[in-house]
């Protein structure tokens, strides 16, 4: 059977910034710096990021937990006076935090 489209698998991400969504710039793009910061950082290391909204919390944790694995990193938030969020990117000690139903 020939199939009249072209068909590929690839990378999730990838795939976002194939389809060029929202003017080439999909959801989670905006999240790649940190994910690769996190990939470069020491296991005594962390990442720290000011001036954050809500939803960029659970964007960056989705982003983070799916390419590296929940069991591996742990994103943890503050809101702020301001009503911003502040959030720190480390390793995960154990199974600390880490939910069995999810």
């Amino acid at each position: 059977m020939n199939a009249d489209f072209q068909m590929e698998v690839m990378d999730q991400q990838d795939a976002e910034r194939e389809l060029g969504a929202s003017g080439g710039r999909g959801r989670t793009s905006k999240y790649e710096p940190i994910a690769q910061k996190w990939s470069d950082v020491g296991d005594d290391e962390a990442i720290v990021l000011s001036d954050l909204e809500q939803n960029d919390i659970q964007n960056l944790r989705n982003l983070l937990y799916r390419r590296f694995g929940k069991e591996n990193v742990i994103v943890r938030s503050a809101q702020q006076e301001d009503e911003s969020y502040k959030a720190v990117v480390r390793a995960r000690e154990d199974d600390e935090y880490l939910r069995n139903d999810e």
